[in-house]
């Protein structure tokens, strides 16, 4: 028997007992068992507080199918090649520059450090340059790889422009 297993069955458990005593036992059981997963924790403490049942039945149903809970993602929009290679030129052109800035970082000496920097994902141009969405519909054609945290980086083998 797995944990969401074990959460289900005690849940279902409290739901059949008339003891208070019990009924304590098993809301205990189920907070010390949530509090292990993945959940919204001031959630959770509201409802053991206030003994929710039908909020822990949501609670465990998330659980037991996340997939079902999660938001519909909207479609992309449609670019044209033109405004795609212009974004794209744009965040090479920022990459190039970033690391250029960080290979001419001065250091106690008169001369530079000389190493060549080590950056390889940037935040890409901001909203104001681009749509914020123009950067996954890249990633979407394979151009750009999104590393996470509002990140993206080129690919390993680069692609080029297409005309």
């Amino acid at each position: 028997m797995n944990i969401i297993e074990k959460i289900r069955d005690t849940e279902t458990k409290l739901r059949a007992e008339t003891n208070p005593v019990r009924q304590m036992e098993a809301w205990t059981m189920l907070e010390r068992l949530l509090g292990r997963m993945p959940v919204d924790k001031p959630e959770l403490a509201r409802i053991t507080k206030e003994r929710d049942s039908i909020g822990l039945d949501v609670m465990i149903q998330k659980l037991e199918d996340p997939e079902r809970f999660k938001p519909k993602s909207e479609p992309l929009p449609e670019y044209s090649q033109a405004e795609l290679n212009e974004a794209l030129r744009a965040f090479r052109h920022r990459l190039k520059f970033k690391k250029l800035d960080d290979e001419s970082k001065i250091t106690q000496r008169d001369l530079t450090m000389g190493k060549s920097a080590n950056i390889d994902s940037i935040m890409p141009p901001p909203a104001s340059e681009f749509d914020p969405k123009i950067w996954k519909v890249l990633v979407r054609d394979g151009v750009l790889e999104d590393a996470g945290g509002g990140f993206f980086r080129e690919p390993q083998g680069k692609p080029k422009l297409r005309k």
